[in-house]
């Protein structure tokens, strides 16, 4: 058996195979279907090493905490007997599934340099949440779009996943028109594809062309399943259209009956971070009566005991929102914490957090200078520009006040 781009699977079940690649497919392009796709591969074949490693990073990206390290497990045992890729695959996948990040980042660009199209592998430094934009790189941008150049050559024309990753990162990195050009043509070839469609709509908030933005989204949502990982941040995306576009009560009753209604389906990190960033960017509006007890309850049932510097940079709007000094404290001390252990991006939250901080105790000079302090360096906290704007939105509505 083969994967989908030729790759050898040390798997003797013809069905096994078949469904693995369609887990695979699943996963790099945000739709449903993952999670069955790998049950019925492992039951035609339990000891598939790769099956195993997919419903780890499965389980990983849902927060399904009690799932993923016995997953990894059985990978690693099985990948004993498969293949010297396979090997590497479930080796780089258990670093970052284990928390060893920066030596998954290695161990990923190591693989695709000998494995260029094991995709899964390649997919993993990608994207906002992959482990570039969580490095704590103020260059991570610039390095993200040269290791996907150095993979493009390895890749048939029309692989929608390269074109997809390559058009996200060349817009993230500044090269707009570039990325469209990718993107267009990605999803030409595959419009059922949740990360062509977020790919776009960074796109459209690059060139602040947020009329063709929402024009975009509210035209293809019609066609994304509402159990896909990115539906509920794509209407997101849509409410960013609608407040740059001069409805913020639009944003709000997208928020309301989208957002929070999907938070279930989401990746929590996805749903945490649009529950509490949404209401927050209509709060600097001025708008009342802001769902917060609801973000609230989702942020408690899964980062009660916080989480990376991303997630941190939001448990601090939320408690600030709220008026909770604890909860804003524990998040300092968290982020010292993970400062202390030596991430680049951790000392620009605490700017963040030290911020709002300010703003709760009126000291309206000690908050400019702390956000300008985080603004500097902002891109290290990772996530995408969008997400980070939030801070050049709070800086115009403490310069407005």
């Amino acid at each position: 058996m083969n994967d989908a781009l030729g790759l050898s699977l040390s798997c003797e079940s013809a069905a096994a195979g078949q469904a693995y690649n369609r887990a695979v497919d699943a996963y790099l392009h945000a739709w449903p279907g993952v999670g069955p796709a790998v049950d019925e591969a492992l039951v035609a074949a339990p000891d598939f090493a790769l099956a195993h490693a997919l419903r780890a990073l499965h389980a990983a990206v849902y927060m399904r905490r009690a799932e993923v390290t016995p997953a990894i497990e059985a990978a690693q045992r099985c990948a004993v007997a498969a293949s010297e890729r396979e090997r590497s695959h479930v080796s780089v996948l258990a670093d970052m599934l284990l928390g060893r990040a920066a030596q998954a980042l290695d161990g990923a660009q190591a693989h695709v340099a000998r494995w260029p199209t094991d995709a899964l592998v390649a997919t993993m430094p990608c994207g906002a949440f992959g482990l570039f934009a969580f490095s704590g790189r103020l260059d991570h941008n610039q390095a993200r779009l040269a290791y996907l150049r150095r993979l493009r050559p390895h890749y048939p024309a029309d692989h929608t996943w390269l074109l997809t990753n390559l058009g996200w990162a060349c817009i993230e990195a500044g090269e707009i028109d570039e990325g469209f050009e990718h993107a267009r043509h990605s999803i030409a070839l595959r419009p059922a594809n949740g990360n062509i469609a977020h790919v776009l709509m960074h796109g459209h908030f690059e060139r602040g062309d947020a009329a063709a933005g929402l024009a975009f989204i509210d035209a293809w949502l019609p066609s994304c399943p509402e159990d896909a990982m990115l539906f509920g941040h794509l209407h997101w995306h849509a409410g960013l259209c609608e407040i740059d576009l001069g409805h913020p009560e639009a944003a709000l009753s997208r928020h309301l009956r989208q957002v929070l209604r999907q938070l279930d389906v989401a990746p929590p990190l996805v749903g945490m971070t649009d529950a509490i960033a949404m209401p927050w960017r209509l709060r600097l509006l001025d708008l009342a009566d802001l769902p917060w007890d609801r973000a609230a309850a989702y942020a408690q049932r899964h980062f009660s005991n916080g989480g990376n510097v991303f997630a941190e940079f939001h448990l601090a709007m939320l408690a600030v929102a709220r008026g909770d000094r604890a909860a804003l404290d524990a998040v300092n001390q968290r982020l010292q914490a993970i400062a202390d252990k030596g991430h680049a991006a951790a000392p620009v939250a605490l700017h963040w957090s030290a911020a709002l901080a300010a703003v709760l105790d009126g000291d309206t000079g000690a908050a400019r200078q702390q956000l300008r302090l985080c603004h500097a360096e902002a891109a290290r906290l990772g996530g995408s520009h969008a997400q980070r704007v939030v801070v050049d939105r709070t800086i115009e509505w403490l310069d407005a006040a």
